[in-house]
C-alpha cells in the first residue's frame, strides 16, 4: 500500500527536502528549551542550592589554608625574631586541617546531591519530550511519512533527544558551579588585593571573548553532524530492509558507496565539529597561564613588600585556578550546549510539524453501519497546486463488491484512503450512510473499515496476539475461527507452538503467503461494515488463492467490499468495477459491460488474458 501511495506521489513530483541546516534560530530554540526546563523549577531550585553551597565550601578553602600558612609564617618570623626555636602549635594547626577535611567532605557530599538531582532533571525532560514525539507522531498525517525518511525521523526521536539530555545532565550543573564560582573568587580577590583582580579579570575576559568566537562555530558543526547522523541512519536502514533485493541485483558495491558517502560526511563534520571544540582548552589555558605567571610575580613582589601577607598570596593563586579552570569547563560546556541546541532543534521542529485536522468535539457515532458510501463532487491533491483528483462523484450501494482497477498510480489507493480520512479532501465530501465521515471521530471512522493490504505488517509477538490486534480482547476461540476463515490455522498449528508461536519483528519465521494469510484472519476477526482489499491474494500460490476467494466470498456477504486488484479475472463478479487513470474515474460499470464499451478496461482484460495464453503454450 506504501508503495503505492509512494508511486501515486512520485508521479505528481511531490519532494520535500528534509535535511537539517545549520541551527536557524539557537535563542528561540534556547528559550523553549529552558521553558521545558521551568517545569521543574523546584528541583532546580535544590539544583542551585547545592551548587551554591558546594561552591561556598569550595570558596572556603583557599581562606582556610591561606590562615595555616599564615600561621607558620608567622610563627617562623617569630623565631627568627627573637631567636627562640620555633614549634608548630598542632593543636591550633590541626584543628584547621580537622575544618578543611570536614570542608571537603561536604563539598563532595553537595556535588553528588547536585549530580543526582541534574540527572533526574535531564531525565524527566527527555522523558517529556519522547512522550510527545510519541504522541505527536501518532497525530502526524501519513503525508508527513510518505515526504520524510524513516531514519531521520528515528534520529530525532533517540539520538537527538539522548544528546539533549546528556549535554544538560553534564553540563548545566557544571555551568551553574563554574559561573558561581568565577564570580565569587573574583568578588573574593577583589577584596584582597584590587589590583591583582583586575589582572585576572583581565585574562578571564579575553578567555571569555575567545570561547564566544569559537563557539558560534562549533554550533554549526554539531548541526552538521546530527544533519548527517539522521541521513546515516536511513542509509543503514534502507540497506538492512532491502538486503534481499540488494543481493539480488547484485547491489552490494553500490550500497556501500552510498554508505561510505555519508559516513564521510558524517565524519568530517564530526571532526569540525571536534576540533573547533577542542581547539578552545589549549588557548584559554595559555591565556591563563600568561595571567598566572603576571600574579605570581606581583603577588610575590607585594608580599616582600608588606602589602600582602603571603597566606594571601597563596589564596590568590589557588583562586585564579578556580577561576581558570571552570573557564576552561565553561568553554566545553558551551560546545556540549551548543550540540544540545542543535539536536534540541530538530525534536522542536518535529515538534511543530502540522498535525491532522483535529476530530470534531460531538463526533457522531453509527450504532449499525450500513457501508453506504457516497463520494460528491471530491476534489484532491497531496499538494494544492497538484490536483490527482478532480469533481469525484460516485455513490456505492451497501452490501456491494467494488473492484478498483487501473494502472500504477492511476488513483487505487489513493481513492480507498480518502474514505478512511487518512488524507484531507480539498473540495467536496465523503459520506458514510449519509454522514460526512468528518463527523466521526477517525477511530470511530476507521473501526467501521477492515483492511488487507498487499505489504503484510506482522510485530514481534505471538501468532494469537497478531491475529487479535484488530480486536485485543477477543478469545482464542475467537482468534481460532478467524484463522479458520483465512485458510491459516492447518498451517499454524504444524508450528511447533501452535497460536502460542513467536513471530520475529519482520514475520521472517513464516512465509510471505503465510504472513498473508494472518492478515486476512486479522480483518475477519475485527468483523468490520466495509472491507479494503489491496491485493490481498498477491503473495500466495494458485491453490492458496483459490481457498483464500472462498473465505473471502464469505466474508464480503452483507459488507460493502473494496477490492484493489490487477489480475481482472478475480474481479468479474464485482457489483460495480472502476476503471481508474491519472486520478479520474474514466469506466465504471460491471464486467460485462466495461468489455462491451471497447475502453481501456477490455484492453486491460485482453492483455492479461493474451498473456495468460501465451504462458499456457
Amino acid at each position: 500500500m506504501n508503495e503505492n501511495i509512494n508511486q501515486e506521489i512520485e508521479t505528481f513530483d511531490i519532494g520535500m527536502d528534509n535535511s537539517v541546516d545549520r541551527a536557524k534560530n539557537a535563542k528561540a530554540t534556547s528559550r523553549r528549551l529552558l521553558k521545558y526546563l521551568a517545569k521543574q523549577k523546584f528541583k532546580l531550585l535544590a539544583v542551585l542550592i547545592t551548587v551554591l553551597v558546594s561552591s561556598a565550601l569550595n570558596l572556603v578553602a583557599p581562606l582556610v589554608m591561606g590562615q595555616v600558612i599564615d600561621q607558620l609564617t608567622k610563627g617562623i618570623k617569630e623565631s627568627l625574631t627573637t631567636g627562640i626555636k620555633f614549634i608548630v602549635d598542632f593543636n591550633t594547626i590541626g584543628r584547621t586541617v580537622i575544618l578543611l577535611l570536614v570542608i571537603y567532605i561536604l563539598t563532595s557530599l553537595f556535588i553528588y546531591f547536585g549530580q543526582y538531582l541534574i540527572s533526574g532533571v535531564a531525565q524527566t525532560l527527555t522523558l517529556g519530550l519522547r512522550k510527545e514525539l510519541s504522541q505527536k507522531l501518532n497525530r502526524l498525517p501519513l503525508r508527513y511519512y510518505d515526504c520524510h525518511k524513516k531514519g531521520d525521523i528515528l534520529s530525532r526521536a533517540t539520538s537527538d533527544l539522548e544528546r539533549v539530555a546528556d549535554s544538560l545532565q553534564q553540563g548545566m550543573m557544571q555551568l551553574i558551579s563554574s559561573s558561581v564560582t568565577i564570580v565569587a573568587a573574583i568578588v573574593i580577590m577583589l577584596s584582597i588585593h584590587p589590583l591583582l583582580a583586575l589582572i585576572t579579570v583581565f585574562t578571564l575576559a579575553l578567555s571569555m571573548f575567545i570561547t564566544t568566537k569559537i563557539a558560534h562555530r562549533v554550533e554549526g558543526h554539531f548541526a552538521d553532524n546530527q544533519k548527517y547522523l539522521g541521513e546515516l541512519n536511513s542509509t543503514i536502514e534502507e540497506a538492512f530492509t532491502g538486503q534481499v533485493v540488494i543481493k539480488a541485483f547484485s547491489g552490494e558495491a553500490k550500497s556501500v558507496k552510498a554508505f561510505q558517502k555519508v559516513n564521510g560526511q558524517l565524519c568530517d563534520a564530526n571532526r569540525k565539529a571536534q576540533f573547533t571544540a577542542f581547539s578552545i582548552e589549549p588557548l584559554i589555558r595559555f591565556i591563563g597561564k600568561i595571567g598566572y605567571v603576571i600574579v605570581a610575580v606581583v603577588g610575590g613582589i607585594f608580599a616582600v613588600q608588606g602589602t600582602m601577607t603571603l597566606g594571601n598570596v597563596q589564596a590568590f593563586i589557588q583562586y585564579i585556578d578556580m577561576c581558570s579552570e571552570p573557564m576552561t569547563q565553561i568553554s566545553y560546556i558551551l560546545n556540549m550546549l551548543q550540540s544540545a541546541v542543535a539536536s534540541a532543534e530538530r525534536v522542536f521542529e518535529l515538534l511543530d510539524e502540522e498535525e491532522e485536522v483535529p476530530d470534531l468535539q460531538n463526533s457522531k457515532q453509527l450504532k449499525n453501519p450500513r457501508g453506504e458510501i457516497a463520494f460528491e463532487h471530491v476534489r484532491f491533491g497531496y499538494l494544492k497546486d497538484k490536483v490527482l483528483m478532480e469533481d469525484i462523484n460516485i455513490h456505492f450501494n451497501s452490501g456491494d463488491t467494488i473492484a478498483i482497477v487501473g494502472s500504477t498510480g492511476a488513483g487505487k489507493t489513493t481513492l480507498v484512503n480518502l474514505m478512511m480520512r487518512f488524507y484531507e479532501i480539498q473540495g467536496g465530501r465523503i459520506t458514510i450512510d449519509n454522514v460526512n465521515i468528518k463527523e466521526f471521530s477517525r477511530g470511530t471512522l476507521r473501526k467501521m473499515f477492515g483492511m488487507v493490504l498487499q505489504d503484510t505488517w506482522i510485530f514481534q509477538g505471538s501468532i494469537k496476539d497478531n491475529i487479535a490486534y484488530s480486536r485485543p480482547d477477543a478469545s482464542l476461540d475467537e482468534v481460532i475461527l478467524a484463522a479458520k476463515a483465512a485458510r491459516a490455522d492447518h498451517f499454524i498449528r504444524t508450528l511447533p507452538q501452535g497460536y502460542q508461536t513467536i513471530l520475529n519483528e519482520d514475520g521472517s519465521n513464516v512465509s510471505q503467503g503465510q504472513k498473508q494469510l494472518l492478515t486476512i484472519a486479522r480483518a475477519i476477526l475485527a468483523n468490520p461494515s466495509i472491507l479494503i482489499l489491496d491485493e490481498a491474494t498477491s503473495s500466495v500460490d494458485t491453490r492458496t488463492e483459490a481457498e483464500i476467494q472462498k473465505a473471502m466470498n464469505q466474508l464480503m456477504q452483507g459488507r460493502t467490499s473494496f477490492v484493489i486488484a490487477h489480475r481482472l479475472s478475480t474481479i468479474r463478479d464485482a457489483d460495480l468495477i472502476l476503471v481508474m487513470q491519472n486520478g479520474t474515474i474514466i469506466e465504471k460499470g460491471k464486467h460485462q459491460e466495461l468489455l462491451n464499451q471497447k475502453g481501456l478496461y477490455e484492453k486491460l482484460y485482453n492483455s492479461q488474458f493474451a498473456s495468460k495464453v501465451v504462458k499456457d503454450k
